[in-house]
């Protein structure tokens, strides 16, 4: 507890004390401008006016002490000496001259009864009973009339049995016994002082109010001890009483994200500016507009083959340094589109894809003549300088059908791929197209005629039917079309998994993992293990979540989906299927089409894959567990059940509760349900929405390829002081944390250990 130096001091300056003066409080019982300097002394020493200040610049440590049925006084410079005086003598108490503050005693019985009238008698205390504890004082003071309780320490009266204080404030004067009831009532007041009954001496005055959430919370003497008390709290501000003016808060009107994780929130632009241009891979964003107002995180990656020379938030940095280098591209990370290319000024497209560049215009013109559908786009000023795209295409994308073997076959540049049985009004020899891959036009010499509807089945398929892929089908898809380095690599199990658990059919996550992440080599990815771009808002792309792995990543999409658009119940369902999913899902009106495409890319529709059974969600899931000592708490009343009671294919059963603020170990979460432990040992599951963890830190900031060290020293000197090695999004706990910038860590695989404090994040 901190308390007022000055009075305090001005105590032990006098050697005597009055009704009034507190003992213990908060820290702004009595403000510096208020306190009462008594002009009784026992030495005549520093006694002034009740406003005056005791001239104490120069006094370093005063020891009061007992001598000969007298309490005197001693000065000296040092701390040491004062104590080595102190300890000679009887009842000894050393004050710090400059803060006021009690900083050694040998006073064995501290609190001394003495009658009331007497207390302003100097020494009165002197001749009094004393007591160990203020437990047994009071109860010797309360047998005898007009008996106060007396603090030998701090000088200050503590117990009396009358009304010994006046609140006034709102209207009305209330009396207490005691100041510490006094001044509960008065800060609980939006204006009120404290005034001693005996004295008349006014104790306390509210300066300054606090509000937390705009309600008001408490009053305050000081500004120190209002905004002292103000930090602890969010959302809170600091009036002065006087003008009605916000002197300080800490509103939260700026959030700092790094690799997605809410880092910290400031109030003001220049600290949330200050704190992030000191770290990397962050973006400030104003919370009230939702605007970036700056970033770090790399937009552009500079390119020669398939290695990455540098990274760059903005295009015109990227094509400056490629400009240098023969043979590079830019690319946006976000689309993972090359956006510049050096090789050459003209670049030939099919449709969205480069095919070739050229230095001269004649010489790119000659090459698409060579090609179908393509274009010849002159990158200095994005004008088309040639194109022999069918002038009468439709399609969104310049795609054209026509059925073979039965199918329809989706052309799209020099790529065709069957989709699914044709309808009766497609025939083969025909071309078709599309201005919304619903109602088709056959292309005719005459122009294009209507011919009916009919979308790919894909979209309007359950995605709650059990794919008929199998993992090493998976794989082989994947290792056919994905660069190798793609994280989709080698994930079919993840995706069986997946839906085995949630019921979300594999070959739909695995298309839709493919269109998010670029076939698994997005930024986001390779360095957040995020594949479905999960909270990459299109005006805040930055905020996208670092997951602790990819098989966690594929779980939770499987279990976000199922629960938000799937389900009957979910917040988004607009119909269990990829048109429903399209209405609250993307703004793209093609997206479902695009994710049909490359579920048909993967094995084409037909009837058995349609007419598959349904699947439910488990009861029995994947727990990723979390490293050994993890601790939540319960923002609310838990329910504990025998399993996640989203489930529909069981009824878990209720173990327990747990109640808001309660401390519990926390062993591991599946998504959207965090797995924990009763203190009967039992094992079950809470919503995850109701625990705040208050230990557990996740990694940030580290690069794909790259890894933060677990060290078995802090500030370590060499690589051999490193005992494990982890990667972006895994989960630690806290041990400790130092002042050197190295926390103590529990990693999930059992090793403690120290990190660099930059690259965790307590997480919630």
């Amino acid at each position: 507890m901190v308390r007022q130096h000055s009075t305090i001091l001005a105590l032990f300056l006098t050697g005597v004390m009055a009704i009034g003066v507190p003992v213990s409080a908060k820290a702004n019982v009595i403000s510096a401008q208020n306190v009462p300097i008594w002009h009784i002394s026992s030495h005549g020493d520093f006694a002034q006016s009740r406003d005056g200040n005791p001239s104490i610049s120069d006094v370093a440590y005063i020891v009061t002490y007992s001598s000969g049925g007298t309490r005197k006084q001693q000065t000296f410079t040092t701390l040491n000496q004062a104590k080595a005086f102190a300890s000679g003598v009887t009842d000894a108490v050393v004050v710090d001259g400059k803060f006021g503050s009690v900083v050694y005693s040998n006073i064995r019985r501290p609190y001394a009864v003495v009658p009331q009238q007497s207390v302003f008698s100097a020494g009165s205390f002197l001749k009094s009973s004393t007591y160990s504890s203020i437990q047994a004082a009071i109860a010797a003071a309360k047998n005898i009339p007009g008996q106060v309780v007396f603090n030998r320490i701090s000088r200050a009266v503590v117990w009396s049995d009358g009304n010994n204080y006046e609140v006034i404030g709102q209207g009305a004067t209330t009396s207490y016994q005691t100041l510490e009831a006094a001044m509960t009532a008065a800060r609980g007041m939006q204006s009120a002082a404290v005034v001693s009954i005996d004295t008349q001496q006014t104790l306390w005055k509210a300066a300054y109010r606090v509000l937390i959430d705009q309600q008001f919370a408490e009053s305050f003497s000081s500004f120190a001890n209002a905004k002292a008390y103000a930090t602890q709290n969010p959302q809170s501000e600091v009036i002065d009483i006087a003008n009605g003016q916000d002197v300080w808060d800490n509103i939260p009107r700026f959030n700092v994200y790094q690799n997605g994780v809410l880092l910290k929130q400031f109030s003001k632009k220049s600290d949330a500016l200050a704190f992030a241009k000191g770290l990397n891979n962050v973006t400030v964003e104003e919370i009230a507009t939702q605007t970036v107002i700056y970033t770090n995180v790399p937009a552009y990656a500079v390119e020669v083959g398939n290695k990455t020379i540098q990274s760059f938030v903005d295009e015109a940095s990227a094509i400056a340094l490629a400009k240098t280098l023969p043979g590079s591209v830019v690319v946006q990370l976000s689309t993972n589109h090359i956006v510049w290319t050096s090789a050459a000024t003209y670049g030939v497209y099919q449709y969205l894809q480069l095919v070739r560049s050229f230095n001269n215009e004649a010489d790119a013109i000659a090459y698409a003549q060579t090609l179908q559908d393509v274009q010849v786009i002159d990158s200095a000023n994005n004008q088309i300088v040639y194109s022999n795209y069918p002038t009468d295409v439709k399609s969104p994308y310049g795609d054209t059908f026509t059925v073979q073997n039965g199918m329809v076959v989706d052309n799209w540049g020099s790529i065709s791929i069957p989709l699914a049985p044709a309808p009766s009004f497609m025939t083969p020899g025909q071309t078709y197209v599309s201005n919304d891959y619903d109602h088709w036009y056959e292309v005719l010499p005459t122009g294009d005629v209507y011919v009916g509807q009919w979308e790919n089945p894909y979209q309007t398929m359950n995605l709650e039917t059990q794919s008929t892929l199998t993992a090493a089908q998976i794989n082989n898809f994947i290792a056919q079309n994905a660069a190798p380095n793609s994280v989709l690599q080698n994930t079919g199990q993840y995706f069986i998994e997946a839906q085995n658990t949630y019921g979300v059919n594999a070959q739909y996550l695995v298309a839709h993992a493919i269109i998010e992440s670029a076939w698994g080599t997005s930024y986001f990815a390779m360095n957040r293990d995020n594949l479905f771009g999960y909270m990459a808002y299109t005006n805040n792309p930055d905020a996208a979540a670092t997951f602790r792995s990819i098989e966690y990543d594929i779980n939770f999409q499987a279990w976000f989906v199922r629960n938000s658009y799937l389900n009957a119940n979910g917040a988004f369902f607009n119909g269990p299927n990829l048109d429903g999913m399209n209405v609250d899902y993307a703004t793209d009106p093609y997206w479902a089409n695009s994710i049909a495409r490359i579920m048909s890319e993967i094995q084409p529709y037909s009837s058995s894959i349609g007419d598959q059974s349904l699947l439910g969600e488990q009861a029995t899931r994947k727990v990723f567990p979390y490293p050994k000592g993890a601790m939540g708490q319960a923002t609310s009343d838990l329910t504990v059940y025998s399993a996640p009671d989203d489930a529909t294919t069981a009824q878990p059963t209720v173990l327990g509760t747990i109640p808001s603020g309660t401390d519990f170990p926390v062993l591991g979460d599946s998504p959207g349900w965090d797995q924990v432990q009763l203190p009967n040992g039992q094992v079950g599951f809470v919503n995850w929405n109701g625990v705040s963890l208050q230990n557990v830190m996740e990694v940030v900031g580290i690069d794909y390829g790259s890894f933060l060290a677990v060290n078995s020293v802090d500030n370590p000197t060499t690589t051999a002081d490193t005992i494990d090695k982890l990667t972006n999004g895994v989960y630690v706990v806290l041990i400790q944390s130092s002042s050197d910038g190295w926390d103590e860590i529990m990693d999930g695989n059992g090793i403690e250990g120290w990190v660099s404090a930059k690259y965790v994040q307590v997480i919630h």
